[in-house]
């Protein structure tokens, strides 16, 4: 708690930085990632945190770090680290550390027009590294295309198709998000999403709450359930992001 804690002084603190600029567009807390790319000289930090129940295991993301930053008018550079804990309720074993350390780019592909949608793809690479426990013995490349249409001032609707590529299971993902600004800074939200393996897929539903506090400035919470025999039971989340 103390980690986190000092983690969000951080994060306020970068917004002392912050000028009043247009309202940040986050990844997080939605499985969605935003068509939209980080303007050219400005920067955005996620933080997450999720509690997951899986049968015999509770997984733990203490930290889930997504740092953005404009490259160019067009792109963006993406780099995401976890800390995680898994902990065995059976055998009251548990692993904790590092994910591997994923790298890469979103570029922005065509502005909405009418029923064309906003389009941005993103190219990027989980390393192989991280703590044993939870590196993955090799590189994963992954691509994803990601859509939004806006549907009215107050509804969004936004969608991800994309694929990875581990060596023994090629996996397919999907994302769906409507959104609803029901109040100013407000936003409510509802998304199915999964993952399709081989021989197996993990379907799951999301939905939670976001508050743009300022425009550089928001909080959110989300929580949802797994839909397959394979998926987690439940989850719940929390977190913020500032722009700078």
């Amino acid at each position: 708690m103390k980690q986190l804690f000092s983690l969000f002084i951080f994060l306020s603190s970068l917004s002392l930085f912050s000028q009043e600029k247009d309202p940040i567009v986050t990844y997080r807390p939605t499985q969605s990632a935003a068509s939209t790319v980080v303007p050219l000289g400005t920067g955005l930090v996620e933080y997450g945190f999720v509690y997951e129940s899986a049968g015999d295991f509770t997984n733990i993301t203490f930290a889930n770090v997504l740092a953005r930053v404009g490259l160019m008018k067009f792109a963006e550079l993406r780099v995401t680290q976890n800390v995680l804990q898994v902990d065995n309720d059976l055998t009251d074993q548990s692993e904790s550390g590092l994910s591997p350390l994923t790298i890469g780019t979103k570029v922005h592909i065509m502005t909405e027009s009418g029923a064309r949608p906003q389009m941005s793809v993103i190219g990027q690479v989980t390393l192989d590294n991280g703590d044993d426990a939870f590196k993955p013995g090799e590189t994963i490349p992954e691509v994803r295309l990601n859509f939004s249409n806006t549907l009215s001032d107050s509804w969004s609707l936004g969608y991800n198709i994309g694929m990875a590529f581990p060596e023994d299971n090629t996996t397919t993902l999907y994302t769906a998000v409507v959104g609803y600004a029901f109040a100013p800074g407000w936003t409510a939200f509802a998304e199915p999403y999964g993952f399709i393996y081989e021989n197996e897929s993990d379907h799951r539903f999301n939905a939670g709450l976001i508050y743009l506090m300022k425009n550089y400035l928001q909080f959110d919470i989300s929580a949802g359930v797994g839909l397959s025999d394979i998926s987690p039971d439940s989850f719940i989340g929390f977190g913020a992001a500032v722009g700078f």
